[in-house]
């Protein structure tokens, strides 16, 4: 039976596949590395998909874990795909304060389940600060041990002026499996030198058809498993020896193996994985900037927002059940469509509503008014693309009531049809289980 993941991504040490139980038995939590990936969705030229960020940024993470399983104790949390967006080549962006909330409280799930490391790994050029501010606040005001690895200290960088973007533009080509080629969209620049500057439309890159992607993948790899493992030996905050006595010879731990084609990842895996979700065709952030603008028919296109948790499901489920139904629908229905029919799936909300679970270390949750701006958020800039009815796939019944009362207001505010999306199944289910079940039962 093939499995659901809620990214591309190390399987083994992915949070949301493991159950609640295996959070509470889990020894040394204290020390295990918790790392919340940070992807942005922008056009950031050469025609590659909005979703360009997490393409790259989750195939170095995947590899960097994969190469250092033997000595590095890492729980990778679902990816953050919401926060600023702050110039027209970006989207799906929220208000500086959502983000800020939306980031704290999954560094409050990962307190309360026991751990005290923090990494935040990011990629976008528009969020470094945002994520500096977030870090800085979860240690003082959580008590965690927060670091920060941008994606620019790899040497790749998506910001217009960094030097690695040829570089990194020509990667993503690569992982995407398209022809490397020049952009054709003219800049539209203010300020450039007067911080931060207003990157209407970043200029076009001159890619190197020369360079040697497979050696860039498998160095930046490396470079970022390196850094994991320097973070992975520094004793936890509130130990003997904090940042000089690593539970480990440091040697030993740095020595991780580096992901490379002579020198392959611990799974046996050394070419790269295909970019996440499996039904990218109907992804919109799989789309490129140019074939969202030319999209047919966008008022008569159903745009379907998932909305999933992070919570427990017993001591037999992972604790992203919710999350992973919704995608496993998704992945099955949709090749089902008849062809031709208008059918968008918007970036999943992946956390949901969940602090009625919050007893169950590995849950995560946010909060109502979170979710609440995050639908807003979402619906407007679908709306401001052109796109008019809207379902939301919900399959966390703790969303429910917040969804309902939002999507109230998303009608009378934008004149749109928006409701709530039912799969209608109906299984089978035991009699003790159809009169008394209802949460990590039969079914789920």
């Amino acid at each position: 039976m093939s499995m659901t993941w809620l990214a591309n991504g190390e399987k083994t040490t992915a949070w949301a596949h493991h159950a609640w139980s295996d959070f509470a038995s889990l020894p040394d939590k204290h020390r295990y590395v918790a790392i919340l990936p940070v992807h942005g969705l922008a056009d950031h030229g050469m025609a590659l998909p909005l979703d360009i960020e997490e393409v790259v940024g989750s195939e170095l993470l995947r590899g960097a874990v994969s190469a250092s399983l033997d000595t590095l104790r890492a729980r990778v949390l679902p990816p953050l795909r919401f926060a600023l967006a702050p110039i027209p080549a970006s989207f799906f962006g929220v208000d500086p304060e959502t983000a800020h909330d939306l980031i704290l409280e999954i560094a409050s799930g990962v307190q309360a389940a026991g751990f005290r490391k923090l990494v935040f790994w990011n990629t976008s050029p528009w969020n470094e600060e945002l994520v500096d501010t977030a870090s800085r606040d979860a240690r003082a005001g959580l008590g965690l041990q927060t670091f920060v690895i941008n994606l620019n200290g790899l040497g790749l960088d998506f910001h217009p002026q960094g030097s690695g973007r040829p570089a990194l533009q020509a990667l993503g080509a690569r992982l995407c499996g398209v022809a490397v080629r020049e952009e054709s969209r003219a800049a539209d620049v203010s300020d450039p030198d007067f911080r931060p500057g207003f990157w209407r439309q970043p200029p076009p890159v001159i890619p190197d058809p020369a360079l040697d992607t497979t050696a860039l993948l498998a160095d930046a790899t490396a470079h970022l498993a390196r850094l994991l493992a320097e973070i992975d030996a520094k004793a936890p905050l509130g130990t003997p020896g904090n940042g000089s006595t690593p539970t480990a010879p440091p040697a030993a731990r740095l020595a991780a193996p580096a992901a490379s084609p002579a020198n392959p990842p611990a799974n046996g895996r050394a070419s790269t994985s295909p970019a996440w979700p499996a039904y990218r065709s109907s992804y919109l952030p799989a789309l490129t900037r140019t074939e969202l603008e030319q999209w047919p028919e966008k008022a008569k296109t159903l745009v379907i927002l998932p909305t999933g948790a992070i919570e427990q499901h017993g001591h037999h489920l992972p604790v992203g059940v919710d999350s992973i139904l919704g995608q496993a629908w998704l992945g099955a229905a949709l090749p089902k469509l008849d062809p031709g029919t208008r059918v968008l799936v918007a970036p999943p909300i992946t956390f949901g509503k969940s602090n009625e679970h919050m007893e169950f270390p590995g849950t995560l949750t946010v909060s109502a008014k979170t979710l609440r701006r995050l639908l807003l958020a979402i619906t407007h800039q679908l709306h401001a693309l052109g796109f008019r009815t809207f379902g939301v796939l919900n399959t966390h019944g703790g969303n429910s009531a917040v969804l309902v009362y939002t999507l109230r207001e998303i009608q009378a505010t934008l004149d749109v049809r928006a409701g709530m999306i039912s799969s209608g199944y109906s299984p089978q289910l035991p009699e003790v289980e159809r009169e008394f079940g209802f949460h990590g039962g039969t079914w789920e």
